[in-house]
Parts: C-alpha cells; sequence; structure tokens
C-alpha cells in the first residue's frame, strides 16, 4: 500500500474521541453530625459466632427524596445510634458469668468511634426493581468487617439508594453482629423521623450484656408446659437422618409468593372459624397472619414435621428500643394439617410470648442439658419488626414493600454452623448438606410476601395453589 493510499483511508473509528464511560457513583462517608464520647458496647454469646455475616434488606418507595437532605437526616441518625458508625474490635470486658459473679473476658465489642458508614446514591434508566423475591446486584455488600485491634475494619452499615424512573429504592447492607431487623427498624423510624422535620423520642439503648444476663441468671418460676417448647431428647435423629437421605438428591429453591389481603383474611376468618367449631381456640380468639401463612407452607410439606420459630424477647424483657441481634428459639412439634398446624402455633407459643421464665428455663436448659438441634423446618416473622407506616421518609408516603437479599439464603445454605445455632437440625430436603428449611415473612403494600427454602416437591405444591417463581441460592 502506498502512502497517497493510506491518507485515502477512512479515518479509523478508534482516533475520534468518545465521551467517557460513565463509572459507578464512589461511596462516601457519612458519620454522627452529634457524636458522643467513644466508648466500647461488648456483644453478647449470641452475637458472637455470626457477627460478620451480611444481612441485606431494601425498602421501596415512589415520590423520590432528595439525595443531600437524606445524607442529613441520615448523620442525625448516626447520633442517636453510635454503633451503626463504629468498628468491631476485640477487648477484655467484664461479664456477669452467674449471678453475683463478674470475670473479665475476652469480646467482641462495638468500638462507638464515629468511623462512619457508607453511602451511596445512583440511578437507574428504568422501573424499580421488584422486592418480591430474593434481591440482586443491589447492595453495597457490608464485607470486611471482620475485628482490627485498632478499630479500622470495614463500616458495619453500607446504604445505597437508587433513583429510577419511578421512585426509589433504598438498599442496607448490615452485620448481623450490629443488629436484626426489629433494631435495624428502630433506627430507620429515628432516620425518617429527622428527614421529615420530626425529632425522634428515643435513642439507642446498647446494654446487650445487661439483656444476656437478664436471661441468663435468673431464677426463673417453673412450668411443666415450658418442656412443650424445648427438645431434651433427640428423639427423631433415626428419622430426620433417613428423611435427609431420602432428599439428598433434591434440589432447595427458595418459593416466594405474595398472599394478598383479600386472600389472606380469607384464610384467616375461615381458619379460626373453623378452629372454633373444633374448640381448638377460644371463641375471642382470631389467627394471626403470621400463623396462616406459617401453616400454609407447613401443608406443601405434606408430613408432620419438628419445627422451631425465632421470637424477639427484648420487649418482654423490658428491652424494647435495644439496638442488637436479639433471637431465641421456641421449639414446636407441628401436624401436617394446615389447620392443626396453625392450632399448635396459637396455642403452644403463647406460652413463650411474654414469659421472662420460659426464657431463663430455657437458657438453663442450653447449659445444664444441651441437645443437637432437631427442627426441620425454622419460622421468622420480619411482620411488626418492619411494619411499613414506620418508616414514611415522604410526607404521608409509606413505603411499597420491604425486600430480602439474596445474600441472605446463600449465607443459610453454606453455614451448616449458623444452622445450627439457629434450631435447625433435621432436614426436608438436604441437598446433601442437611439443611432444614426457613420460612421468611416480609411486609408488603398489597398483602404479605412469603420467602420459604424448600425442597422441589414442596416447592411445587406452593406454586400450584399461589402464584409464586422458585429461586435457587
Amino acid at each position: 500500500m502506498t502512502a497517497a493510499a493510506c491518507y485515502d483511508r477512512p479515518i479509523s473509528q478508534d482516533t475520534i474521541r468518545r465521551p467517557s464511560p460513565s463509572k459507578p457513583p464512589l461511596p462516601i462517608l457519612v458519620r454522627a453530625s452529634k457524636p458522643g464520647e467513644q466508648r466500647l458496647v461488648p456483644l453478647s454469646l449470641a452475637e458472637h459466632s455470626d457477627r460478620s455475616a451480611p444481612l441485606d434488606i431494601a425498602l421501596s418507595w415512589e415520590q423520590p427524596v432528595d439525595p443531600i437532605a437524606f445524607t442529613e437526616s441520615l448523620a442525625k441518625a448516626l447520633s442517636l445510634f453510635p454503633c451503626c458508625a463504629g468498628r468491631f474490635v476485640t477487648r477484655e470486658v467484664s461479664v456477669e458469668q452467674a449471678a453475683g459473679v463478674t470475670l473479665k473476658e475476652r469480646r467482641t465489642c462495638i468500638l462507638c468511634n464515629n468511623a462512619g458508614i457508607t453511602f451511596t446514591h445512583g440511578h437507574h434508566n428504568g422501573k424499580r426493581p421488584s422486592v418480591i423475591g430474593p434481591m440482586t446486584g443491589l447492595f453495597g455488600r457490608a464485607a470486611g468487617t471482620t475485628t482490627k485491634a485498632d478499630g479500622c475494619g470495614g463500616p458495619l452499615l453500607r446504604v445505597k439508594l437508587v433513583t429510577c424512573q419511578d421512585g426509589q429504592i433504598l438498599a442496607l447492607s448490615f452485620s448481623q453482629g450490629l443488629a436484626d431487623v426489629e433494631a435495624m427498624g428502630l433506627f430507620l423510624q429515628a432516620w425518617s423521623k429527622y428527614h421529615c422535620g420530626e425529632e425522634p423520642c428515643y435513642s439507642s439503648h446498647d446494654a446487650r450484656i445487661a439483656l444476656d444476663g437478664a436471661v441468663s441468671n435468673g431464677f426463673p418460676k417453673l412450668d411443666p408446659s415450658f418442656t412443650y417448647l424445648h427438645r431434651r431428647e433427640l428423639t427423631t435423629r433415626e428419622s430426620s437422618a433417613a428423611t435427609a437421605a431420602a432428599a439428598a438428591a433434591e434440589r432447595l429453591g427458595v418459593a416466594t409468593f405474595l398472599l394478598k389481603w383479600e386472600e389472606l383474611n380469607g384464610l384467616a376468618d375461615s381458619f379460626s372459624q373453623q378452629l372454633r367449631g373444633r374448640r381448638l381456640i377460644y371463641d375471642s380468639e382470631r389467627l394471626s397472619y403470621d400463623e396462616v401463612a406459617f401453616a400454609l407452607v407447613v401443608e406443601s410439606l405434606g408430613r408432620a414435621v419438628c419445627a422451631s420459630v425465632w421470637l424477639d424477647y427484648g420487649l418482654t424483657f423490658g428491652y424494647d428500643r435495644l439496638f442488637g441481634h436479639v433471637r431465641g428459639v421456641a421449639d414446636v412439634d407441628l401436624p401436617a394439617e394446615a389447620l392443626e398446624a396453625a392450632a399448635v402455633m396459637k396455642r403452644k407459643l403463647q406460652i413463650a410470648r411474654g414469659s421472662t421464665d420460659f426464657w431463663r428455663w430455657k437458657a438453663q436448659q442450653t447449659k445444664s442439658c444441651p441437645v443437637e438441634p432437631t427442627a426441620e423446618i425454622i419460622f421468622s416473622s420480619w411482620l411488626e419488626a418492619a411494619e411499613l407506616t414506620k418508616f414514611a421518609f415522604t410526607s404521608g408516603a409509606s413505603p411499597s414493600g420491604v425486600g430480602l437479599g439474596c445474600s441472605f439464603w446463600d449465607w443459610w445454605m453454606h453455614t451448616p454452623e449458623a444452622r445450627r445455632r439457629a434450631g435447625g437440625g433435621g432436614a426436608v430436603g438436604a441437598n446433601g448438606q442437611g439443611c432444614p428449611s426457613l420460612v421468611v415473612l416480609l411486609p408488603h403494600e398489597d398483602g404479605v410476601q412469603v420467602q420459604a427454602l424448600l425442597p422441589q416437591k414442596a416447592a411445587s405444591k406452593l406454586c400450584a395453589k399461589h402464584k409464586c417463581f422458585v429461586y435457587y441460592p
């Protein structure tokens, strides 16, 4: 090719200057606007084990908020909840091992040093992602939160605001050692009040070890009914092992469906009326939404199961503003029929709710007579903890729903020790891992969102009755 021919060629597209591709926005560090004195908040023993595991939740709303005003109100809320802006450290602290006996013990603590949380604001050229079903690709993961001697580990809370064509998504990723959904709900309430120009009437209560001592070192009044909610012996070891072996090849998936208000209220009324007719509940009683939804999932399994229910006993001990991770486990054997399963939950769980003696007795049993966990299915309701009307960031408009990140299900599936601590033992679907099923209820403006980790056969039964889809972790 001659030199002249070279000049006759069209200019290469590579030489045309293009605008540089847009980069995702970098997070900023938000600190408390009025920080208090630096202090240590020791974690309870129950919070220790899964402290670094992230928990991702999202709120969705239509009317957008101003990101600058949003971060300003966030900084005010951090002043009331200093643990959120802190870091994990390991320190020697005084712990009451028994009533009147205090010893020095090395514990993971939250150093409230106002190191800050990360906040990111991004844009999505489309509609808001649905909060129905496990959510992916949205959260700024709360990673790198392992304890550091100097308190310079990663943030315990990461916040991301995504502005879409039809509204916004608020995505939060936080360490389970920082808070549970109930405690994070208290933080979101304070944040939303500040954003709407109001003053919250409370701050966080960080006495985690005090609650731990109130439960572990008390002297309960004994009640024979307590034994209904605690397994003394692993009586189902052989049957659970056989069930797990039979289900080892069956794939586990998260079946998700929305129980709309009309259907849910109809089922609650119908179930309650039938149970009153059988004299299984009092005439003045009505099944809750939790009990109805849990019973529907039990029915899909097609057999009686050993179950556990996660309950928050903080309010029972007067720690209604505790900012931490509180999870008590009540065990119950459920029959296969939905009606009978709902009646058992209604009747037996009342023993645990509101009874300090039960939780103290159970703590003593766990120490003196430890048994292998046997639950084949575990239930957790976030309907009250994440009640939508509590989080009105825009005047008069509550979020349309709460979503759960898929990382929660990945953690549950692939962390056997976490499942054992949560009460899981036997399996209704194993996938070779002996993984018990887990059911989580989430609030939505149109009803109750049910996410249930189940074997394929049970998930198929649910899908045949409800409009649902299945996510495989």
